[in-house]
């Protein structure tokens, strides 16, 4: 047996200059193999060889840079816990809002058509339909790997989820739905990002083209063609890009909005298609 004191001081110098937070990381980490709590991991005394010796492999890990999401295998969004690993993009808490969003606008609807356009892990789409009983849900993803991810969460989370494997541009259900929903990647390919994002997670989840709008524009095209008139599109995109896709969004769309997260940075727009 092991004191989770001496593992947690142990791991914290492990991770010196790789972590931001070596603390923080080493609680995570020992929380989420005992299933304790962070608050009684701290004093924990019975901590068993098993886990004590598995905390060291998953420590080695993070010292690598691993997401610890990768790490223990899981992540929280909203109310979910999703199975995520290599292959699918781990899903970031600024998305929450844009499925609060949607689930404002369609708390009226008794039915409700929503398109996940690249679904990945199925955060945003399992998310409404976990929290609005009347969604009728379709996920679309074309990467191989995050769809394995996909079609896992949807049967762990027991939601009537319709998976389809597809790209944007081939997709076609015209004028069926009421709500689409979309986290495209959008980010600028000669854009830097951190080690632990470009050494571990899908470039192909993450890079948009040249400018960071090329994908976008895609996935907004396919909105278009796949909404109602009258129908909600809700995209997630940098915060720089704002502008761009309200630009982007006036050929097919109306009522064109650009919403914030929490710390006030441009984080996604809506638009009603005309």
């Amino acid at each position: 047996m092991a004191s989770a004191r001496e593992l947690l001081d142990w791991a914290a110098q492990e991770l010196l200059g790789t972590s931001e937070n070596p603390e923080l990381d080493s609680l995570l980490l020992l929380s989420e193999e005992t299933g304790l709590t962070r608050t009684q991991v701290r004093n924990a005394d019975g901590i068993t060889d098993a886990q004590a010796d598995e905390f060291r492999h998953w420590i080695a890990r993070r010292k690598d840079g691993e997401p610890i999401q990768y790490i223990t295998g899981r992540s929280y969004f909203r109310t979910l816990t999703l199975h995520v690993g290599p292959g699918v993009l781990i899903p970031r808490p600024e998305s929450e809002l844009l499925v609060e969003l949607v689930l404002e606008r369609i708390e009226n609807f008794s039915v409700v058509k929503v398109l996940d356009l690249g679904a990945g892990s199925g955060a945003l789409a399992i998310a409404i339909a976990t929290e609005f009983s009347g969604a009728e849900i379709t996920a679309l993803e074309k990467d191989a790997l995050a769809l394995e991810w996909l079609r896992k969460n949807v049967a762990a989370l027991n939601t009537n989820v319709e998976i389809i494997h597809s790209d944007v541009i081939n997709f076609s259900r015209p004028a069926h739905f009421d709500v689409v929903i979309a986290n495209p990647p959008y980010i600028p390919n000669t854009h830097s990002l951190p080690h632990e994002v470009s050494a571990f997670e899908p470039h192909g989840a993450l890079f948009g083209g040249r400018s960071g709008l090329e994908i976008p524009r895609l996935f907004v095209e396919s909105a278009a063609r796949s909404l109602k008139s009258g129908g909600l599109l809700a995209i997630e995109h940098h915060e720089e890009q704002g502008e761009q896709i309200s630009e982007i969004l006036s050929e097919s769309f109306t009522n064109i909005e650009l919403h914030y997260d929490l710390n006030k940075r441009p984080r996604y727009s809506s638009g009603v298609r005309k």
